[in-house]
Protein backbone atom coordinates (compact mmCIF):
# COMPACT_ATOMS: atom_id res chain seq x y z
CA UNK A 1 0.00 0.00 0.00
CA UNK A 2 1.38 3.39 -0.98
CA UNK A 3 0.75 7.13 -0.68
CA UNK A 4 -0.32 6.76 2.95
CA UNK A 5 -0.96 9.84 5.04
CA UNK A 6 1.57 10.48 7.85
CA UNK A 7 -0.91 9.64 10.62
CA UNK A 8 -1.69 6.15 9.29
CA UNK A 9 -0.03 3.36 11.27
CA UNK A 10 -0.04 -0.46 11.33
CA UNK A 11 -3.14 -0.64 13.52
CA UNK A 12 -5.15 1.55 11.17
CA UNK A 13 -4.16 -0.49 8.10
CA UNK A 14 -4.87 -3.73 9.94
CA UNK A 15 -8.31 -2.46 10.96
CA UNK A 16 -9.15 -1.51 7.35
CA UNK A 17 -8.69 -5.08 6.19
CA UNK A 18 -10.16 -6.62 9.33
CA UNK A 19 -13.42 -4.75 8.68
CA UNK A 20 -13.41 -6.30 5.21
CA UNK A 21 -13.07 -9.78 6.67
CA UNK A 22 -9.32 -10.17 6.11
CA UNK A 23 -6.82 -11.05 8.83
CA UNK A 24 -3.52 -9.52 7.73
CA UNK A 25 -0.01 -8.75 8.91
CA UNK A 26 1.25 -5.22 8.28
CA UNK A 27 4.81 -3.90 8.03
CA UNK A 28 4.98 -0.10 7.96
CA UNK A 29 8.15 1.27 6.35
CA UNK A 30 9.82 4.02 8.36
CA UNK A 31 11.92 6.86 7.02
CA UNK A 32 15.04 7.48 9.10
CA UNK A 33 14.47 11.23 9.14
CA UNK A 34 10.77 11.91 8.63
CA UNK A 35 9.22 8.83 10.28
CA UNK A 36 6.46 7.38 8.10
CA UNK A 37 7.79 6.66 4.59
CA UNK A 38 4.26 6.66 3.15
CA UNK A 39 3.93 2.99 2.27
CA UNK A 40 3.64 -0.43 3.87
CA UNK A 41 3.53 -4.15 3.09
CA UNK A 42 0.39 -6.19 3.78
CA UNK A 43 0.53 -9.99 3.98
CA UNK A 44 -2.78 -11.78 3.43
CA UNK A 45 -3.79 -15.27 4.50
CA UNK A 46 -3.89 -16.59 0.92
CA UNK A 47 -2.98 -15.63 -2.66
CA UNK A 48 -6.68 -15.45 -3.49
CA UNK A 49 -7.29 -12.94 -0.70
CA UNK A 50 -4.40 -10.79 -1.90
CA UNK A 51 -5.62 -10.89 -5.50
CA UNK A 52 -9.10 -9.88 -4.36
CA UNK A 53 -7.64 -6.98 -2.37
CA UNK A 54 -5.84 -5.68 -5.46
CA UNK A 55 -9.21 -5.11 -7.15
CA UNK A 56 -9.76 -2.24 -4.67
CA UNK A 57 -6.88 -0.27 -6.19
CA UNK A 58 -8.09 3.28 -6.87
CA UNK A 59 -11.16 3.09 -4.63
CA UNK A 60 -11.36 5.23 -1.48
CA UNK A 61 -9.87 3.90 1.75
CA UNK A 62 -12.62 3.68 4.41
CA UNK A 63 -12.55 6.63 6.85
CA UNK A 64 -10.09 8.48 4.61
CA UNK A 65 -10.20 10.75 1.57
CA UNK A 66 -7.29 8.91 -0.05
CA UNK A 67 -7.70 6.14 -2.64
CA UNK A 68 -6.09 2.73 -2.26
CA UNK A 69 -2.70 2.53 -4.01
CA UNK A 70 -1.99 -1.19 -4.24
CA UNK A 71 0.43 -3.42 -6.10
CA UNK A 72 2.31 -6.66 -5.54
CA UNK A 73 5.30 -6.35 -3.23
CA UNK A 74 8.73 -6.69 -4.83
CA UNK A 75 10.14 -9.34 -2.54
CA UNK A 76 9.87 -11.16 0.75
CA UNK A 77 6.09 -11.20 0.68
CA UNK A 78 3.32 -12.61 -1.46
CA UNK A 79 5.01 -11.67 -4.69
CA UNK A 80 7.51 -14.44 -4.08
CA UNK A 81 5.16 -17.00 -2.59
CA UNK A 82 4.68 -18.98 -5.79
CA UNK A 83 7.96 -18.54 -7.64
CA UNK A 84 7.63 -21.99 -9.22
CA UNK A 85 4.22 -21.14 -10.69
CA UNK A 86 5.26 -17.94 -12.39
CA UNK A 87 6.30 -17.57 -15.99
CA UNK A 88 9.53 -15.94 -17.14
CA UNK A 89 10.41 -12.47 -15.93
CA UNK A 90 12.38 -9.73 -17.67
CA UNK A 91 14.24 -7.10 -15.68
CA UNK A 92 15.71 -3.70 -16.36
CA UNK A 93 18.39 -1.91 -14.37
CA UNK A 94 17.41 1.61 -13.22
CA UNK A 95 20.09 4.03 -12.04
CA UNK A 96 20.47 7.66 -10.94
CA UNK A 97 17.50 7.42 -8.57
CA UNK A 98 17.18 10.23 -6.06
CA UNK A 99 16.90 9.55 -2.32
CA UNK A 100 13.24 10.62 -2.40
CA UNK A 101 12.28 7.69 -4.69
CA UNK A 102 10.96 4.56 -2.98
CA UNK A 103 9.89 1.23 -4.47
CA UNK A 104 6.22 2.17 -4.59
CA UNK A 105 6.92 5.37 -6.54
CA UNK A 106 9.19 3.50 -8.95
CA UNK A 107 6.81 0.63 -9.65
CA UNK A 108 3.83 2.98 -10.08
CA UNK A 109 5.74 5.01 -12.67
CA UNK A 110 6.28 1.90 -14.80
CA UNK A 111 2.89 0.27 -14.14
CA UNK A 112 1.14 3.37 -15.46
CA UNK A 113 2.61 2.62 -18.91
CA UNK A 114 3.33 -1.11 -18.86
CA UNK A 115 0.61 -3.48 -17.55
CA UNK A 116 3.05 -6.37 -17.18
CA UNK A 117 5.30 -4.47 -14.75
CA UNK A 118 5.37 -6.77 -11.74
CA UNK A 119 7.58 -5.19 -9.12
CA UNK A 120 10.50 -2.91 -8.32
CA UNK A 121 13.44 -3.29 -5.99
CA UNK A 122 15.64 -0.40 -4.86
CA UNK A 123 18.95 -1.38 -3.30
CA UNK A 124 19.58 0.26 0.08
CA UNK A 125 22.48 0.57 2.46
CA UNK A 126 22.05 -2.01 5.24
CA UNK A 127 23.44 0.34 7.88
CA UNK A 128 21.76 3.67 7.13
CA UNK A 129 18.77 2.31 5.22
CA UNK A 130 19.35 5.00 2.58
CA UNK A 131 18.85 4.25 -1.11
CA UNK A 132 21.99 3.42 -3.07
CA UNK A 133 20.51 5.20 -6.07
CA UNK A 134 19.78 2.18 -8.25
CA UNK A 135 17.39 -0.73 -8.49
CA UNK A 136 15.60 -3.20 -10.72
CA UNK A 137 12.14 -3.28 -12.31
CA UNK A 138 10.60 -6.60 -13.35
CA UNK A 139 8.13 -7.38 -16.14
CA UNK A 140 6.29 -10.52 -17.20
CA UNK A 141 6.29 -9.36 -20.83
CA UNK A 142 9.52 -9.10 -22.79
CA UNK A 143 7.79 -6.67 -25.15
CA UNK A 144 7.07 -4.27 -22.28
CA UNK A 145 10.64 -4.65 -21.04
CA UNK A 146 12.01 -3.71 -24.46
CA UNK A 147 9.65 -0.74 -24.75
CA UNK A 148 10.66 0.49 -21.31
CA UNK A 149 14.34 0.34 -22.26
CA UNK A 150 13.82 2.92 -24.99
CA UNK A 151 10.78 4.88 -23.82
CA UNK A 152 11.80 5.39 -20.17
CA UNK A 153 15.44 6.34 -20.78
CA UNK A 154 15.90 9.81 -19.30
CA UNK A 155 12.34 10.02 -17.95
CA UNK A 156 12.18 11.76 -14.58
CA UNK A 157 11.43 9.70 -11.50
CA UNK A 158 11.28 12.12 -8.61
CA UNK A 159 13.80 14.89 -9.19
CA UNK A 160 16.20 13.10 -11.55
CA UNK A 161 16.14 11.51 -15.02
CA UNK A 162 16.62 7.74 -14.93
CA UNK A 163 19.49 5.85 -16.56
CA UNK A 164 18.21 2.50 -17.82
CA UNK A 165 19.79 -0.66 -19.20
CA UNK A 166 19.02 -4.36 -19.33
CA UNK A 167 19.60 -6.37 -16.16
CA UNK A 168 19.43 -9.84 -17.73
CA UNK A 169 21.15 -11.22 -20.84
CA UNK A 170 19.21 -11.38 -24.09
CA UNK A 171 20.19 -15.03 -24.57
CA UNK A 172 17.59 -17.03 -22.65
CA UNK A 173 20.09 -19.74 -21.71
CA UNK A 174 21.54 -17.41 -19.11
CA UNK A 175 25.03 -17.59 -20.61
CA UNK A 176 27.65 -14.89 -20.38
CA UNK A 177 26.63 -11.45 -21.49
CA UNK A 178 28.64 -8.47 -22.56
CA UNK A 179 28.38 -5.07 -24.15
CA UNK A 180 25.57 -5.12 -26.66
CA UNK A 181 24.22 -8.43 -25.31
CA UNK A 182 21.90 -7.19 -22.63
CA UNK A 183 24.46 -6.37 -19.96
CA UNK A 184 24.01 -2.98 -18.31
CA UNK A 185 26.76 -0.52 -19.13
CA UNK A 186 28.95 0.31 -16.14
CA UNK A 187 29.55 3.79 -14.85
CA UNK A 188 29.45 6.12 -11.90
CA UNK A 189 26.32 6.47 -9.94
CA UNK A 190 25.97 3.47 -10.86
CA UNK A 191 25.09 3.37 -14.57
CA UNK A 192 27.13 5.16 -17.23
CA UNK A 193 27.19 5.14 -21.01
CA UNK A 194 29.96 3.82 -23.23
CA UNK A 195 30.42 3.17 -26.92
CA UNK A 196 29.83 -0.27 -28.39
CA UNK A 197 33.01 -2.28 -27.93
CA UNK A 198 34.64 0.05 -25.39
CA UNK A 199 35.44 -1.43 -21.97
CA UNK A 200 32.81 -0.66 -19.33
CA UNK A 201 33.82 1.76 -16.62
CA UNK A 202 33.35 0.95 -12.94
CA UNK A 203 31.66 3.04 -10.26
CA UNK A 204 34.94 4.82 -9.50
CA UNK A 205 35.97 5.16 -13.12
CA UNK A 206 38.43 2.25 -13.41
CA UNK A 207 38.14 0.06 -16.54
CA UNK A 208 37.47 -3.62 -15.83
CA UNK A 209 38.55 -5.66 -18.86
CA UNK A 210 37.09 -9.09 -19.48
CA UNK A 211 39.74 -11.08 -21.35
CA UNK A 212 40.39 -14.54 -22.70
CA UNK A 213 42.27 -15.61 -19.57
CA UNK A 214 39.09 -15.52 -17.49
CA UNK A 215 37.37 -18.88 -17.02
CA UNK A 216 33.96 -18.55 -18.74
CA UNK A 217 32.45 -20.81 -16.07
CA UNK A 218 33.83 -18.81 -13.17
CA UNK A 219 31.21 -16.98 -11.10
CA UNK A 220 33.36 -15.93 -8.12
CA UNK A 221 34.00 -12.23 -7.47
CA UNK A 222 37.05 -11.14 -5.44
CA UNK A 223 36.33 -8.10 -3.24
CA UNK A 224 39.53 -6.33 -2.17
CA UNK A 225 40.12 -3.35 0.10
CA UNK A 226 37.36 -4.51 2.41
CA UNK A 227 37.00 -2.92 5.83
CA UNK A 228 37.47 -5.28 8.75
CA UNK A 229 34.12 -4.17 10.17
CA UNK A 230 32.08 -5.49 7.24
CA UNK A 231 30.24 -8.77 7.93
CA UNK A 232 29.40 -11.51 5.44
CA UNK A 233 25.69 -10.71 5.70
CA UNK A 234 26.37 -7.04 5.00
CA UNK A 235 28.58 -7.90 2.02
CA UNK A 236 25.85 -10.17 0.66
CA UNK A 237 23.32 -7.35 0.88
CA UNK A 238 25.45 -5.17 -1.41
CA UNK A 239 25.56 -7.82 -4.15
CA UNK A 240 22.26 -9.70 -3.89
CA UNK A 241 20.51 -7.34 -6.31
CA UNK A 242 22.65 -8.60 -9.19
CA UNK A 243 21.52 -12.23 -9.00
CA UNK A 244 21.29 -15.36 -6.89
CA UNK A 245 24.32 -15.88 -4.65
CA UNK A 246 25.83 -19.28 -3.82
CA UNK A 247 27.99 -18.14 -0.92
CA UNK A 248 29.79 -15.17 0.62
CA UNK A 249 33.10 -15.60 2.44
CA UNK A 250 35.27 -13.07 4.30
CA UNK A 251 38.55 -14.67 5.50
CA UNK A 252 39.45 -13.20 8.92
CA UNK A 253 42.13 -10.52 8.90
CA UNK A 254 42.69 -10.54 5.14
CA UNK A 255 40.91 -7.32 4.17
CA UNK A 256 39.06 -9.05 1.36
CA UNK A 257 36.06 -11.22 0.61
CA UNK A 258 34.54 -13.48 -2.03
CA UNK A 259 31.06 -13.56 -3.52
CA UNK A 260 30.07 -16.50 -5.70
CA UNK A 261 27.01 -16.13 -7.93
CA UNK A 262 24.94 -18.87 -9.55
CA UNK A 263 25.16 -17.26 -12.99
CA UNK A 264 28.13 -15.80 -14.80
CA UNK A 265 26.34 -12.71 -16.09
CA UNK A 266 25.42 -11.71 -12.52
CA UNK A 267 29.09 -11.78 -11.51
CA UNK A 268 30.08 -9.74 -14.57
CA UNK A 269 27.46 -7.14 -13.81
CA UNK A 270 28.52 -6.94 -10.15
CA UNK A 271 32.18 -6.39 -11.07
CA UNK A 272 31.37 -3.63 -13.53
CA UNK A 273 28.77 -1.84 -11.43
CA UNK A 274 30.39 -2.08 -7.99
CA UNK A 275 34.01 -1.30 -8.91
CA UNK A 276 35.21 1.33 -6.43
CA UNK A 277 31.89 1.38 -4.58
CA UNK A 278 32.13 2.52 -0.93
CA UNK A 279 31.44 -0.38 1.44
CA UNK A 280 32.00 0.34 5.10
CA UNK A 281 34.66 3.04 5.31
CA UNK A 282 36.57 2.20 2.12
CA UNK A 283 36.08 1.80 -1.62
CA UNK A 284 36.37 -1.79 -2.79
CA UNK A 285 38.32 -3.11 -5.77
CA UNK A 286 36.78 -6.02 -7.62
CA UNK A 287 38.20 -8.70 -9.88
CA UNK A 288 37.55 -12.30 -10.74
CA UNK A 289 38.24 -14.75 -7.93
CA UNK A 290 39.50 -18.23 -8.72
CA UNK A 291 36.73 -20.70 -9.43
CA UNK A 292 36.42 -23.83 -7.33
CA UNK A 293 37.03 -25.79 -10.55
CA UNK A 294 40.49 -24.28 -11.12
CA UNK A 295 43.74 -25.34 -9.55
CA UNK A 296 44.92 -23.34 -6.58
CA UNK A 297 43.05 -22.22 -3.48
CA UNK A 298 39.44 -21.26 -4.03
CA UNK A 299 38.90 -17.54 -4.11
CA UNK A 300 42.45 -16.66 -5.22
CA UNK A 301 42.15 -13.55 -7.38
CA UNK A 302 43.06 -13.86 -11.02
CA UNK A 303 46.17 -12.11 -12.32
CA UNK A 304 45.02 -11.50 -15.90
CA UNK A 305 47.49 -10.38 -18.52
CA UNK A 306 47.63 -6.61 -18.91
CA UNK A 307 45.65 -5.16 -21.81
CA UNK A 308 47.67 -4.61 -24.99
CA UNK A 309 49.10 -1.13 -25.57
CA UNK A 310 47.06 1.21 -27.71
CA UNK A 311 48.96 2.76 -30.62
CA UNK A 312 47.82 5.75 -32.66
CA UNK A 313 46.12 4.90 -35.92
CA UNK A 314 48.38 4.95 -38.97
CA UNK A 315 48.60 8.42 -40.44
CA UNK A 316 47.01 10.05 -37.38
CA UNK A 317 49.00 12.10 -34.85
CA UNK A 318 49.10 10.68 -31.31
CA UNK A 319 46.59 12.11 -28.88
CA UNK A 320 48.23 14.20 -26.13
CA UNK A 321 46.61 15.72 -23.06
CA UNK A 322 48.05 19.13 -23.82
CA UNK A 323 45.17 20.33 -25.97
CA UNK A 324 45.46 22.07 -29.33
CA UNK A 325 48.83 23.53 -30.37
CA UNK A 326 49.03 27.21 -31.26
CA UNK A 327 49.66 27.83 -34.97
CA UNK A 328 53.21 28.71 -35.95
CA UNK A 329 53.78 32.28 -37.05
Amino acid sequence: MGELEPWIDENFVRSIWYNMGENVNVKMIRDKFSGNAGYCFVDFASPAAASKALTLNGTLIPNSNRPFKLNWASGGGLADRSRDDRGPEYSIFVGDLGPEVNEFVLVQLFQNKYPSCKSAKIMSDPISGMSRGYGFVRFTSEEDQQKALSEMQGVYCGNRPMRISTATPKNKSGGPGGPGMGMPPGGGGPVGMYSMGAPPMGYYGAPQPMNQFTDPNNTTVFVGGLSGYVTEDELRSFFQGFGEITYVKIPPGKGCGFVQFVQRHAAEMAINQMQGYPIGNSRVRLSWGRSQNNSGPAGTPYRPAPPPPVYPSMGMPPQHPYGNFAPMK
